[in-house]
């Protein structure tokens, strides 16, 4: 392993305030075990169950394809059923000291939980940092996630590597989301270096420690030889310790009085310090996102949270970035409608949420009606500057797409995609605002099949379009996409109701509550058009043409807009004509 490095953001405070809700016995115990290595079902959890031990599996899916020397999820399921504790360890095991995958962590905590809900397990409440490594945007994206312990290793007290023992976790002196590991299990580790851990467990501090396999054949580094770990639960047991789970140490914690812990303004990490792709393009271009995010009417926090700064500094940035001009409407153009791309940093749906976990910003777009405040004359979406009644459509496009290689692409974490199964996250990539108003976007998967959409925004209407070039040397069939327009930024049609929503075809349009309006989208090769009530949004949603290696697909769509609906029958027809649904077989 490379050399660790740690940077503390804020000096290190006096750390009295919480107190414990029971009183702490001495000789207390908690036993982890990371990776979701093999013999954690075959030997350690048969031979605690002998012991009467209680301990916490930390699991993680990154190495399951080696079924050989990793547990699979049936395997973890029967750890729960012999009364063990179950944590989250992450899906891809990543560095989230790094910001740039703590942007990830919430999407990789769900995936596990996935897993876990499917083979009976419960949803967990304890993790292990990977690596070791941790960081602020971390500990914040656990408390969001529900999280109320997680254990990090013995550094940056302790150097990697040294056989010392680690801090004792006193819950008056430690955040419970950066509970230290009093010992970890190294290779050489004797029964002395284990009692030299596990001895400190007095007035009110717990040794916590930390196993990997045992025995660990992938991972040699931390692997316990199984004689030895026998000897080291032999002496827990002869000498009457309390050996415990992490999910255990709730109930001498107490949530009311919340430890000081300077290290929750800590980062640890093992790489160079890197931003999530979002960051990063936003930081690139200030005054064009500070004026996007403005013009849907962001607060202050939303605004940091996209920069990732803190609240004062944004404030204190924020002058000069007012007074550069927002970059739309075209100069010249007479009025049509605005689309912006959609900044991110706000949930883009009401409801369903825990169906599009980490959201990618790049996909969405942004279209603001051409009517505010119920005044067709009020034109606020062709304004060119902020607006403090925004009304807009956030359009994915694409949402999702699918193929013969199975889900090829899903601009959020929620079912696995084929990218998710092989641990290769798709990092966001953002729109091009075009001179003249249009927006376009192309993405680059793994296997160099290319995609992207243009937007081309009209008068009262945005033509569209979706286009796949496939770059990956075989036959792609069966590209079912997802186009989904999301309601929650248009008042009026955002009912979490599917009563104001018709499907026509290739056509689906919702109504706005008075009955007056109306917004309609339709794709030529529509497969399917339909909507979800908890978002809420409507679907119409394309099949691309087959394309054969080097080829480029495309289907072409509109969202537009109905100001009177007396003839809304007569638009759908001609919609109907205009973009033809997919013929589908006879129901046999």
């Amino acid at each position: 392993m490379r050399a660790i490095r740690f940077s503390i953001l804020l000096g290190f405070a006096a750390a009295v305030s919480a107190v414990a809700v029971e009183s702490i016995p001495d000789k207390t115990v908690v036993l982890t075990f990371d990776d979701a290595v093999k013999s954690h079902r075959t030997f350690v959890g048969p031979l605690l169950k002998e012991y009467g031990f209680g301990a916490s599996f930390f699991v993680t899916a990154l190495w399951m394809s080696d079924t050989e020397n990793f547990m699979n999820w049936q395997d973890i399921a029967e750890l729960h059923q012999m009364g063990f504790e179950i944590g989250n360890h992450s899906w891809s095991h990543s560095n989230f000291g790094n910001p740039k995958y703590a942007a990830q962590l919430e999407g990789q905590i769900f995936l596990v939980e996935q897993e876990l809900a499917k083979a009976g397990v419960p949803k967990p409440t304890s993790f292990a940092w990977c690596g070791n490594t941790f960081s602020p945007e971390g500990v914040d994206v656990l408390k969001k996630c529900g999280y109320t312990l997680a254990r990090r290793g013995m550094q940056p007290e302790i150097p990697y590597g040294q056989i010392k023992p680690g801090p004792m976790y006193a819950p008056a002196n430690y955040d419970p989301l950066l509970i230290p590991s009093a010992g970890d299990a190294y290779p050489s580790w004797t029964l002395d270096d284990f009692k030299r851990v596990v001895d400190r467990a007095k007035d009110g501090t717990i040794a916590v420690v930390q196993f990997h396999g045992v025995p660990d054949i992938a991972h040699p580094w931390v692997h316990t030889p199984p004689e030895r770990f026998r000897e080291y639960m032999d002496y827990l047991k002869q000498n009457g310790f309390n050996v415990i789970a992490m999910r255990g140490l709730a109930r001498y914690i107490d949530p009311e009085q919340p430890a000081k812990d300077a290290m929750t303004m800590v980062r640890y990490t093992s790489q160079p310090v890197d931003l999530p792709a979002e960051v990063h393009a936003t930081r690139a271009n200030p005054a064009f996102w500070f004026n996007v995010m403005k013009a849907h009417n962001y607060t202050e926090e939303e605004l940091a949270s996209v920069f990732g700064w803190p609240v004062k500094t944004l404030q204190a940035r924020a002058p000069k970035f007012a007074d550069v001009p927002p970059a739309w409407p075209p100069a010249g153009k007479k009025p049509r409608i605005v689309v912006l791309p959609y900044p991110g940093g706000r949930h883009p749906r009401i409801g369903f949420l825990d169906g599009a976990v980490s959201p990618l910003r790049g996909s969405k777009v942004s279209i603001f009606a051409p009517w505010q405040d119920g005044d067709r004359e009020s034109t606020g979406a062709r304004a060119p500057g902020p607006r403090t009644d925004p009304n807009y459509v956030v359009l994915d496009i694409p949402e999702a797409i699918f193929s013969n290689l199975g889900l090829t692409f899903l601009a959020h974490t929620h079912v696995q995609s084929m990218w998710d199964k092989q641990h290769q996250p798709i990092e966001n990539n953002d729109w091009e605002l075009l001179p003249n108003g249009d927006l376009e976007n192309e993405w680059t998967l793994p296997n160099n099949i290319k995609f992207g959409a243009r937007v081309m925004p009209k008068e009262d209407a945005v033509d569209l379009e979706l286009w796949l070039e496939n770059g990956s040397g075989q036959p792609l069939t069966g590209l079912r996409t997802q186009i989904c327009a999301m309601l929650k930024g248009m008042p009026g049609f955002n009912a979490q109701t599917k009563d104001n929503k018709r499907f026509d075809g290739s056509v689906a349009s919702t109504r706005m509550d008075s009955g007056e309006r109306e917004i309609l989208i339709a794709f030529d090769r529509c497969g399917r058009v339909w909507g979800n009530e908890k978002c809420p949004c409507m679907h119409s949603d394309p099949v691309l043409p087959d394309a054969a290696p080097g080829q480029r697909v495309s289907v072409k769509g509109r969202l537009w807009f109905l100001d009177a609906i007396a003839n809304r029958d007569k638009e759908v027809r001609r919609a109907q004509r205009e973009f033809a649904a997919l013929e589908r077989p006879p129901v046999k």
